[in-house]
């Protein structure tokens, strides 16, 4: 939603965003690469709970103040139980015209609780306007009428994520110039079960062993654990860097060699596709991934990726692969960038995103 909202701002659309507010020291209100961000302070640690109920309906009440300060054409919105049932517009308001639900998935692991989210989700898909979907498997595992979803893609922003090296940053975490950096962003969550890729650093062998490197790029509620985890371990090639901010992932990624799309084949994760796998791409990296129907969107063994199945001993086997077939992998890296040109957001929000809106606007509200 960043990057939607960025492109449609750069198309001279006028984009306002309410969202969340975790950090305390981040302001309420300003104004963003030209997209007018509102912050509501909220604790999004978790789906479940009273809390993002509370948040959506202080989203909704601001939602009312913009619209009767101007106008305001589309309200897209993530799809989530606790924006409650009513969605036809905002109840209480002749503006805005337009609703768009985007479903984005569950992100909910207790079957009961999913269960429940995906009828609520699927009550507001016949109250909207319109609703949209980041993939085909996801819409058929939430919807009961997958066919009337448009598909609105996850990408990547091309002129953020390019090739390029960071030798600084690789010396910064002791890496010598022989040796081969295995990187994987994302937030550090107990349910992503990061142990398993230090497990399988923790694993190898010689010469494996002291030319791997593993560095984990994020932060969440599981980040001391998993640091103790990574303190416990038998191994020096793992590296934590903690949180970065998002304008700095870039030359992150410039500082690895392979990319890690490790993702735990669990409900949750299995159907969306993963924005690190496209984002490693686009910065044209070679990809170790899990063999799940989401990364699948964007890996195509033997092209651009090698695609393994959720175990500590096929990610170390892929490891491994790395170092015995260097002229395989460096293929992957060339094919990388172009063969997800397709995902790029310029060409997400120019040729399906804004098109739609256009449609929605000046056609019949709904397709129900």
């Amino acid at each position: 939603m960043n990057e939607y909202s960025r492109k449609l701002a750069a198309n001279g659309i006028d984009v306002s965003v309410v969202c969340a507010r975790e950090e305390a020291d981040r302001p309420l209100r300003e104004t963003v690469d030209g997209v007018d961000v509102y912050r509501i302070p909220s604790d999004t640690s978790s789906s479940v709970g009273l809390e993002p109920t509370r948040f959506a309906y202080k989203g909704l009440k601001e939602v009312q103040r913009l619209c009767e300060d101007g106008t305001v054409d589309v309200l897209h919105m993530i799809a989530f139980p606790n924006l409650g049932l009513v969605l036809d517009s905002v109840p209480w308001l002749d503006a805005p015209p337009t609703t768009v639900a985007d479903i984005r998935g569950t992100a909910i692991s207790n079957a009961a609780f999913e269960y429940v989210s995906r009828l609520i989700i699927n009550v507001q898909d016949r109250l909207v306007d319109h609703t949209i979907a980041l993939h085909e498997d996801v819409a058929e595992k939430v919807l009961s009428n997958p066919e009337t979803a448009t598909i609105v893609p996850l990408g990547a922003s091309f002129d953020r994520f390019e090739p390029g090296t960071n030798p600084e940053l690789r010396a910064s975490w002791g890496v010598d110039d022989d040796d081969v950096v295995f990187g994987y962003t994302g937030n550090v969550h107990r349910s992503r079960r990061l142990t398993r890729l230090v497990d399988a650093f923790e694993g190898l062998e010689e010469p494996y062993r002291s030319r791997a490197k593993l560095v984990i790029v994020g932060d969440g509620p599981d980040f001391g654990a998993l640091e103790s985890y990574v303190e416990e371990a038998d191994t020096d090639a793992v590296t934590l860097t903690g949180g970065v901010p998002f304008d700095d992932m870039p030359a992150y990624l410039k500082a690895f060699d392979i990319g890690l799309a490790y993702i735990p084949d669990r409900p949750q994760y299995r159907d969306q596709p993963p924005l690190k796998t496209v984002e490693f791409l686009a910065s044209g990296l070679p990809v170790i991934g899990t063999d799940t129907p989401g990364n699948k969107t964007f890996l195509q063994d033997g092209e651009n990726a090698r695609l393994v199945p959720d175990s500590v001993p096929a990610y170390r086997s892929a490891v491994e692969s790395v170092l015995d077939e260097r002229a395989v992998f460096a293929r992957f890296g060339r094919n990388a960038r172009d063969s997800v040109r397709e995902y790029s957001y310029e060409t997400i929000v120019s040729d399906v995103l804004v098109p739609l809106y256009r449609q929605l606007i000046d056609g019949p509200h709904s397709n129900h």
